[in-house]
């Protein structure tokens, strides 16, 4: 396993989202509090920021079949957004017009279908949400009772699903299948130590172990797929918010941060909080599914 290295001086308040933009071969991530899409080309050294016009808190983007349009979820619900011409167009509302609720992290399953978990506002009431949404916009309640929702990944088989409440600082498992928007059997996979934080976004790898990002915990951690801890990787940032594989042969990981809500003293401790970090772990990743739209 490489060291970790610090791969872009975002100084994001909240990165978030990292995925491999496979038809363009960069990496994109977005900042949630300060909304700009984020892109990185490993191979030049080079990324482009441009701005998201829409509300903060934005929460997480996936690709799709078109490789000019991502989805990305905001406080209205989810929206396509255009990564040329930065045109947006809402998609989807599963919420509704529920009062104090936002969405965060998405994800596309093996069988097509995009599943996002919603967050109370202020993170303190268990009024989320995780639901799956259909390519056609349709959209079914899955589980219920989140403060912050995070992180949907699935295995290699695409029959499991991983889920974290992050407030609650579990990853559960679901068991998902192409004829059902319902998951089933949710059981508590892993439960997380007050040293290493809350739970935020995950990512499985090409051999069907998951790895989970720290908020408050300062790591990454790599687990089994039975739960078992198996090692971690220490971050210069205390809040540490997705990973994802990318790359040549998705053999890099990649890590986000955040530096929001950091006192000046934390930040003189912590000064590359909220940067793009990558590591090569040795073990690949799997391709994410793309969200079916024309």
């Amino acid at each position: 396993m490489s060291a970790l290295r610090n791969v872009y001086r975002a100084a994001n308040k909240l990165g978030e989202a990292a995925i491999w933009h496979a038809a363009s071969k960069r990496l994109l991530w977005i900042d949630l509090y300060d909304p700009k899409l984020f892109i990185h080309d490993p191979a030049k050294g080079e990324t482009l920021v441009r701005d998201i016009a829409l509300k903060a808190p934005l929460g997480a983007i996936v690709a799709t079949t078109n490789s000019k349009l991502l989805v990305v979820s905001h406080p209205q619900g989810l929206s396509t957004l255009n990564i040329k011409t930065g045109a947006t167009k809402i998609f989807a509302r599963p919420e509704q017009d529920r009062d104090a609720i936002i969405y965060n992290d998405c994800k596309v399953d093996h069988f097509g279908r995009l599943w996002v978990g919603s967050s109370h506002a202020k993170e303190s009431d268990p009024r989320g949400a995780l639901w799956c949404v259909l390519p056609n916009g349709k959209c079914f309640l899955g589980d219920v009772g989140f403060a912050v929702s995070n992180g949907p990944a699935f295995s290699l088989d695409g029959k499991t699903m991983y889920f974290n409440d992050s407030a609650g600082k579990k990853t559960f498992a679901y068991d998902i299948s192409p004829d059902d928007p319902i998951p089933r059997n949710r059981r508590a996979l892993i439960s997380y130590t007050h040293e290493e934080g809350m739970p935020d976004g995950l990512t499985v790898d090409a051999e069907g172990n998951l790895w989970v990002a720290h908020w408050g915990g300062a790591r990454i951690t790599q687990f089994s797929n039975a739960g078992f801890r198996l090692r971690h990787v220490q971050v210069p940032a205390p809040h540490v918010t997705t990973v994802g594989f990318g790359g040549e042969n998705l053999a890099t990981l990649f890590v986000t941060t955040a530096r929001d809500g950091m006192s000046p003293d934390a930040l003189q401790l912590w000064p590359q909080s909220g940067d793009l970090f990558a590591l090569k772990p040795g073990v690949h990743g799997v391709a994410e599914p793309l969200f079916p739209l024309k």
